[in-house]
């Protein structure tokens, strides 16, 4: 059985890995690059193949056929990687002190003409973040003494996502906004139902579907 941490995670992301699932298989890909061994590289084997790239991680080993790229995603330079029809960076890009552009500059390398990279992060304009300021709160958690964990250290907006993006040449598809993250209070699932209703800036999770011509 996963201890209780885990299952208070999967919990909270139970929705975001259901439309993410839903999103790539979408798309059709052959075979997929997943930045950061996840749960979401072992969910998207429903879909294609899965390679991935970032720090390895036990929980989640790689199978027959599959290939792990150990890199530092604060590096300057990426692995050089080809032909991939869909790359997925997924709640990873607010973990890195390097700016979204060159991440999703250096991802867009690895896509195929006609691929598409799937970026989702939370949002760092949401309603509850804001409400958490106005009461003199601060919206963010602390920075964790842990080099491979550091927690968030900076969030993104739509329009810096689709400045990032299109910077690296690509052309955005598709952004979906929704309030995915359960985190088991009263007012998380007020708010997850008032999500119909709410301005795409005030949901919590971002996904960007953008895509690579040449």
């Amino acid at each position: 059985m996963p201890p209780p941490d885990e299952d208070v995670y999967r919990r909270t992301h139970e929705r975001r890995y259901a439309l993410l699932l839903d999103l790539v298989n979408e798309l059709g890909p052959t075979r997929i690059l997943v930045v950061g061994p996840s749960h979401e590289s072992v969910l998207l084997r429903e879909v294609a193949p899965v390679d991935t790239l970032g720090w390895g991680d036990h929980r989640f080993p790689r199978v027959d056929g599959e290939r792990h790229l150990q890199h530092d995603l604060n590096a300057a330079e990426y692995p050089e990687l080809r032909g991939y029809d869909a790359v997925v960076c997924a709640e990873v890009v607010e973990h890195l002190h390097v700016p979204a552009e060159a991440v999703v500059r250096a991802l867009a390398a690895a896509l195929a003409p006609g691929g598409r990279l799937v970026l989702q992060t939370p949002n760092a304009t949401s309603l509850p973040k804001r409400l958490r300021m106005l009461i003199g709160r601060h919206p963010y958690e602390p920075l964790r003494d842990e080099p491979e964990n550091p927690g968030h250290v900076r969030e993104y907006t739509q329009r810096e996502l689709r400045h990032a993006v299109e910077a690296a040449g690509l052309e955005v598809e598709r952004v979906v906004t929704a309030n995915y993250f359960d985190h088991g209070s009263p007012q998380n699932r007020l708010f997850r139902a008032a999500d119909p209703v709410l301005p795409s800036t005030l949901r919590e999770g971002i996904t960007v579907i953008a895509r690579r011509h040449r």
